[in-house]
């Protein structure tokens, strides 16, 4: 009898293995899933995109305020870009760095009002957007202080501040038609 169990043993494990096995490629998958933080990693075990709520501060960097949203890294760690929402401030945004570590570019929803902000050298240099229906471009100096700014309301009308001289290697705007 001792024989033909040590046989009989081998197929009980196999035969059970399957069983288990087959339960569980039949369960059903996850309806949802809650994480505070979920972090894409590249083939070097580097975090590359986080998915954070809410997102820790970027490398070398405290933040102001609480950010929630998607972080991209680049090979290092250090984060040059996001997508985020500041609800403290009312802010939703895209942005990607500079290798400086600012915010070059980003393109958000500010107070539900839209706006599209290009920086250099830490400072605001062209803002576009729409402020209470008045549709308006910024053009800022090297300093960061708006020079020229350009506006259309709802209405239609339009409106030009700051370009009360002209630099002789600059052409006239030609009005329009």
């Amino acid at each position: 009898m001792s024989s033909s169990r040590s046989r009989l043993f081998p197929t009980f494990v196999v035969t059970a293995a399957g069983l288990l096995l087959g339960a569980c490629s039949h369960s059903t998958a996850a309806q949802s899933l809650s994480v505070r933080e979920l972090n894409i990693v590249d083939e070097h075990g580097q975090a590359r995109i986080r998915i954070g709520a809410p997102l820790p501060d970027p490398k070398g960097l405290k933040r102001a305020v609480t950010v929630y949203g998607l972080q991209f890294m680049d090979p290092s760690g250090h984060e040059i870009g996001g997508l985020a929402m500041i609800d403290s401030l009312g802010i939703r945004g895209l942005c990607f760095d500079s290798e400086e570590g600012y915010e070059a570019m980003c393109v958000s929803l500010i107070q539900g009002q839209p706006n599209i902000t290009f920086r250099h050298d830490w400072k605001e240099r062209i803002t576009l957007g729409v402020v209470d229906g008045i549709a308006g471009i910024v053009l800022h100096d090297a300093q960061g202080q708006p020079r020229l700014k350009l506006e259309v309301d709802k209405d239609g009308a339009t409106r030009m501040v700051g370009a009360a001289s002209t630099p002789r290697s600059a052409a006239p705007i030609p009005a329009p038609h």
